[in-house]
């Protein structure tokens, strides 16, 4: 690997990440709007709340990514490739939420003065953060690789 092609994957790799958080403030906000609203911070629920906030940051992520990072020039051809990218991201996401999201260290810890919803709102937190970090290296990997890479697009 030559270092042009080395600081073009760098360059791409932070990009992404730009716009990976762009879409963890999306996926905060709307998460924690129906967290806040439901009370629910924990269990199977959080895979339909997962599902509400995929739609909306699916959509302006791939458009980021498109455009910003890898400057994608097909336009219709890259979506579905990486919609389901984005998908089983979303699904391995869920997954990882509700096991985290199952046991909350914080109450043993942190207990006194702090109220429990609190706390559960915190950690339900801390589990999406570790989540779209662990998810979103996995996802730039799969998007360099195949969804836009330029070789296998032409």
């Amino acid at each position: 690997m030559n270092n042009k092609h080395k600081t073009r994957s760098l360059t791409q790799f932070i990009k992404y990440s730009l716009v990976g958080a762009t879409n963890v403030i999306i996926d905060l906000i709307i998460l924690n709007i129906l967290s806040y609203a439901t009370g629910i911070t924990s269990g199977k629920m959080l895979f339909v709340f997962n599902l509400i906030a995929f739609f909306v940051y699916s959509i302006c992520s791939y458009n980021l990514n498109k455009k910003f990072t890898f400057k994608e020039t097909a336009p219709k051809k890259a979506y579905f490739p990486y919609a389901s990218v984005l998908f089983f991201s979303m699904i391995l996401n869920s997954l990882m939420l509700v096991l985290l999201t199952s046991h909350n260290p914080l109450i043993h810890h942190m207990h006194r003065g702090a109220s429990m919803a609190k706390l559960n709102h915190l950690w339900f937190n801390i589990c999406v953060l570790i989540d779209s970090t662990t998810i979103g290296l996995l996802g730039f990997s799969i998007n360099k690789l195949f969804v836009f890479n330029k070789k296998k697009t032409r």
